[in-house]
């Protein structure tokens, strides 16, 4: 009977679990959302996003407005969930559901047009913490893959330029992997650097800038995020105020650049094929004179580095265009794949990139890049979810040589004389290199050396021998990325963890082979640069209601962030063959500096919400650093509040004003200090004279010794302190057609990091201490419209303007310090004029232009030539302050002192983006940039006057002109002499002040204002049936162009130019490479 039992006990328990699996199948089924997206219109929306945020599902509409989202049934929970659908132009628009597995549901949507998305979600902290636009207090500044598309950039911080108020761009050349600066509000840090912290992804990323020459010659350099290829990015969210970016504490005080790179999304697998081909020019030369000759005085000279030679006569003599020859035009091709997609559980994302970038330079000049990034996140169980993301970059760059340099190209080219043929640059018959000043005909070379030796100085390299035979060469290897994970033991409360990582190394080799002019005897560097960032990021978050109408959100963390770098540089001269190895110099000198900073920190971050009327936001971060001084920490806080005006009662009701904010914050960031900051190191060389590049080395039994630097450290170093106030309105009006956003900031520096003056008596001659104070205040101020949109038109403008205030109210007493450039010409700080309280009567900004000076009225200078004051006799000239004193032989005066000659820092920016998009189908967009303000020093025409090549000269060749000053230079002048009639030509030039190497630097600066037409394109996709038999969902064809006009008053070679690099030390030209236009084929095939 018992077995018997038991047997029907197992048959029974067999036939209810085979009636159980349809049960138990119907049970695991998900639950599906599908519908349709439409404009008011009735048209459809394709590519808007489709999700619940809560579930961590979405999808993405097709190009008929439709869409099938399914939710995994492990991810259903009890009660009602948030259906969203988002497309940028539209107002975002929500619905509430209940989901049950295995229902299918159907939810359609037409959405308005807006100008802002309130309810879109911005990321605003580490590993990626988000909230929503509409609950911030700060101002952050949103820019969008369809803008970075549109640039055509290859440098994605080039891609920001004139895309948000108060974001400075700075693209330093136009040479292929030329590096950008950025900066943000305006500069004040002398060490700490000025540009933005990078994050991408929630992970910070290196963004530096490595030379192996002084920034004022070698070639352009690389900034770092030149790595991340632009078809990558979903958005870049730029933190502005201190509020927004104390909670990266001792990073955060120059703003933080996150950069959201694209994710894959459930749903089939999509696919995207982009390449593009550009065609590149030089978008303007330098203007010369092709009259004139080689020689000096009128007559002819074949060594001479003079054009002040006889007239040339065209029909008898070949004239070159030297400004010109050694240009050509450009190609870029650029091909990038994409494969995306995923299941209910597991998203994915591939891509792949690839740039190949030939100069406008002739030569091998160019660069390549080949990327690839895989992203992706599976859920292991509905609370446990854990992301990858890994990107590669290998980089590949052949540079030429600029700037203050004999052995640049553009110092090469526009010297030579008109009459000079620069090809062959190699002697035929001996292969030599020859230049204008050292050739076969002449046979002498400067200096008394032959042509016929190797070894002799050509005095200028020949542009082309510059462009073939000097190598400089780059070779970077570069992998970033995080590992996430994200648990969710309870609805409100999330734990997440996110381990980041970026390693790269770059290969670094520069080769002047002999008879180069700078190093006769060869020179070989050899280089090798390697950093490496490590991130930590523990999270925890609740979320929650806490009152009726009370909901907030908290967030605690903790960070860990380490930065290693080492630099090995080896110099060596003197080859015996012109090889790339170093086993082939006689003289070697090595160079290694290298170093380690670790930082921790504990933040939190906190926001209320009182109904939909007021939002509350806190955040605190308590830093620690190896570099701070003492071992001590320090607390960054950050407070903002933000009243919903429209949603109070007196104001809901207004037809007119769909959405009304006002928002103001208080923050505090810092920038830590440099490493090495607070103790004392050692360094190995020679104590030289100033003067010789060689000294007495520190060597004892043939091993180099090392030597206190000569800064101290300072064991009490703190980091910088930065503290800053914003207010600002938002409004949306007429249905959220026009957008108008306000904002006022006041930020403070304080122990600003400055290397002070020591005493020889203590061993040193500087020491690192908190001693400045910087000031920075402005206004910014957006506007958004939809003037039309109909079923086949629509037209948008955006609009933005930006005006930013620097103040250096105290730099430890000193009268100037410098950032850059060259003696009598460069950037500096310099000290406010104070009265006899010591209140500041006149403030300079950060970074202003520093150098000789005419004597002037209204300073009390005295005459030159008699030692008599000028300044009693102002009123007999009629003068006024600041009018060039004009002696009594007719010619103007140099002042021995040094002066503010310049600012380079513009009045005031802003940028017009107007989009027409017809029929669905065809997009016309184009983007104006307007800098008003900001001077340049073209120290390329001072150096030209001097040695008669440029254009300007031409009338003064010869006899020249009899004039008075006032006449010759435009300017207002008074004086004995000003009325006075005097001879300029070549001796006014090259032995008076006339020229940049005789006379005074303030004679060149110059207004750099500019419009440019920063890039327009015509796009049109179609959809036709014919394309969906090619088996593609559309195609896209756009033709663009970028920086195709620029309009300016300045005449050097390109007012957004700038010799010193990424640097905060910005205005200098001097024969800097050109920057360029480029003309855009694309295809786009997506599936």
């Amino acid at each position: 009977m018992g077995g018997r039992g038991m047997r029907l006990r197992r048959a029974w328990a067999l036939l209810l679990a085979i009636a159980a699996v349809p049960v138990l199948a119907w049970a695991q089924q998900p639950a599906t959302i599908s519908g349709r997206v439409t404009d008011q219109a009735g048209n459809p929306v394709p590519a808007a996003q489709v999700f619940i945020a809560e579930l961590n599902v979405g999808t993405v509409t097709g190009q008929d407005g439709t869409y099938r989202l399914t939710v995994p049934a492990a991810r259903i929970r009890a009660g009602a969930v948030t259906l969203t659908v988002s497309r940028t132009g539209y107002q975002q628009q929500s619905v509430t559901l209940t989901l049950q597995p295995g229902a299918s549901l159907t939810r359609n949507f037409t959405l308005a047009t807006a100008v802002v998305q309130l309810g879109e979600l911005v990321a605003v902290g580490p590993a990626a913490i988000q909230t929503t636009r509409e609950r911030l207090a700060s101002t952050v500044n949103t820019v969008r893959s369809e803008e970075i598309e549109r640039s055509k950039e290859t440098n994605v911080i080039s891609a920001l330029a004139g895309k948000a108020p108060n974001v400075f761009v700075q693209t330093s050349a136009g040479d292929p992997g030329s590096g950008a600066y950025i900066q943000i509000r305006g500069a004040a840090s002398v060490f700490g650097g000025t540009q933005p912290l990078i994050v991408v992804d929630g992970t910070p990323i290196d963004n530096s800038t490595v030379r192996t020459e002084a920034n004022t010659a070698g070639t352009v350099a690389t900034n770092r995020a030149f790595d991340i290829n632009p078809a990558d990015i979903e958005r870049i969210d730029i933190l502005k105020g201190a509020a927004a970016t104390a909670i990266y504490g001792a990073r955060g005080a120059n703003g933080v650049v996150i950069i959201t790179t694209k994710s894959g999304r459930a749903g089939a697998t999509r696919a995207t094929l982009s390449t593009n081909y550009s065609i590149d020019d030089v978008n303007k030369v330098v203007p010369l004179q092709r009259s004139y000759g080689q020689g000096s005085l009128g007559r002819p000279s074949g060594t001479s580095s003079f054009s002040w030679g006889p007239k040339l006569d065209p029909n008898t003599t070949p004239i070159y265009d030297h400004a010109r020859e050694i240009y050509r035009t450009g190609h870029r091709w650029e091909t990038n794949l994409t494969l995306s997609g995923g299941s209910e559980k597991t998203t994915y994302y591939l891509s792949l990139g690839r740039l190949d970038h030939q100069g406008v330079i002739v030569g091998p000049q160019g660069y390549t890049r080949t990327t690839v990034r895989l992203k992706g996140s599976q859920f292991f169980t509905d609370k446990l979810q854990i992301g990858g993301n890994i990107a590669y970059t290998q980089g590949k760059g052949d540079f030429v040589q600029q700037g203050s340099n004999i052995s640049g190209i553009q110092l090469a080219a526009l010297r030579t004389p008109p009459d000079f043929n620069n090809l062959p640059y190699k002697d035929p018959a001996t292969g030599l290199h020859r230049s204008y000043r050292c050739n076969e005909i002449g046979r002498v070379c400067p200096g008394g050396g032959s042509f016929f030796s190797v070894t002799s100085r050509r005095g200028y390299d020949n542009p082309f021998w510059v462009a073939y035979e000097i190598r400089n060469l780059t070779d970077v290897g570069r992998a970033f990325g995080n590992v996430s994970v994200d648990y969710t033991p309870l609805s409100w409360l999330k734990v997440s963890y996110v381990l980041g990582a970026d390693y790269w190394s770059d290969e670094r080799l520069n080769l002047f082979p002999k008879s180069s002019s700078d190093f006769p005897d060869g020179r070989l560097i050899r280089a090798n640069f390697v950093k490496w960032l490590l991130d930590s990021n523990l999270l925890l978050t609740a979320t929650g209601d806490l009152l009726r109408g009370v909901s907030g959100t908290l967030t605690l963390g903790q960070n860990l962030n380490q930065e290693v770098y080492r630099g090995n540089q080896v110099n060596g001269t003197t080859l015996i063959l012109g090889t790339e190895e170093t086993d082939f110099a006689v003289t070697l000198v090595g160079d290694e500096y290298k170093y380690r900073i670790r930082n921790d920190g504990y933040f939190a971050t906190g926001e209320l919400n009182l109904g939909d009327l007021l939002t509350l936001n806190a955040t605190a971060r308590y830093d620690g650093s190896s570099t701070f001084g003492g071992n001590k920490r320090f607390f960054y806080p950050g407070l903002g509040a933000k009243l919903t005006l429209s949603n109070l009662p007196a104001l809901r009701n207004l037809g007119w004003l769909s959405y009304g904010a006002l928002r103001a914050s208080y923050g505090v960031s810092g920038l830590q200090p440099p490493a090495f900051s607070n103790v004392n190191a050692f360094v190995t060389g020679y104590f030289g004279d100033g003067w010789l590049n060689t000294g007495l080395y520190s060597i004892y039994r043939g091993q180099e010794g090392v030597f206190p630097d000569n800064t101290r450290g300072n064991p009490n170093i703190k980091p910088e302190k930065r503290s800053e106030t914003e207010v600002g309105l938002d409004l949306g009006l007429f249905d959220q057609r026009v957008a108008l956003g306000v904002t006022y900031y006041k930020r403070r520096t304080r122990d600003a990091i400055l290397t002070v003056n020591l005493p020889p008596s203590t061993g040193f001659f500087n020491e690192f201490r908190n001693a400045a104070r910087f000031e920075n205040h402005g206004w910014e101020m957006t506007l958004d419209l939809v003037p039309v949109r109909t079923q086949r038109f629509s037209w948008t403008l955006n609009a933005q303007w930006a005006r930013n205030r620097s103040c250096v109210e105290d730099i430890a007493g000193t009268e100037s310090i410098f950032l850059g450039g060259f003696e009598g010409a460069n950037v500096s700080l310099v000290a406010p004029e104070r009265d006899a309280n010591g209140r500041i009567t006149k403030c300079y900004q950060f970074g202003v232009l520093f150098g000789d000076d005419f004597v002037r009225y209204g300073r009390g200078s005295v005459d030159q030539n008699t030692g008599r004051p000028i300044d009693p006799a102002m009123a007999q000239y009629g003068a006024r302050p600041g009018d060039i004193y004009i002696g009594a032989d007719g010619y103007p005066q140099l002042d021995p002192q040094e002066r503010v000659i310049g600012d380079p820092n513009p009045k005031w920016t802003g940028s017009l983006r107007s989009t027409f998009t017809l029929f669905n189908n065809l997009t016309i967009s184009g983007l104006i940039d307007v800098k008003k303000g900001g001077d340049m020093w073209n120290g390329t025409k001072g150096a030209l006057y001097f040695f008669g090549t440029h254009k300007d000269t031409e009338p003064y060749h010869g006899d020249g002109q009899v004039m008075t000053y006032a006449q010759y230079s435009g300017k207002r002048v008074a004086g004995p002499g000003a009325n006075k009639a005097v001879t300029f030509d070549q001796l006014w030039f090259v032995s008076n002040i006339g020229s940049g190497f005789t006379g005074p630097s303030s004679q060149f600066v110059e207004d750099a204002s500019y419009v440019k037409l920063r890039d327009v394109s015509i796009s049109y996709t179609f959809r036709q049936p014919w394309v969906r038999r090619l088996g593609f969902a559309s195609l896209d064809l756009t033709v663009s162009g970028r920086n195709l006009k620029t309009w300016t008053n300045y005449t050097g070679i390109d007012p957004e130019s700038n010799l010193l690099g990424q640097t905060a030390a910005r205005g200098m030209d001097y024969f800097n490479n050109p920057q360029t236009r480029s003309f855009v084929f694309t295809v786009n095939l997506n599936r």
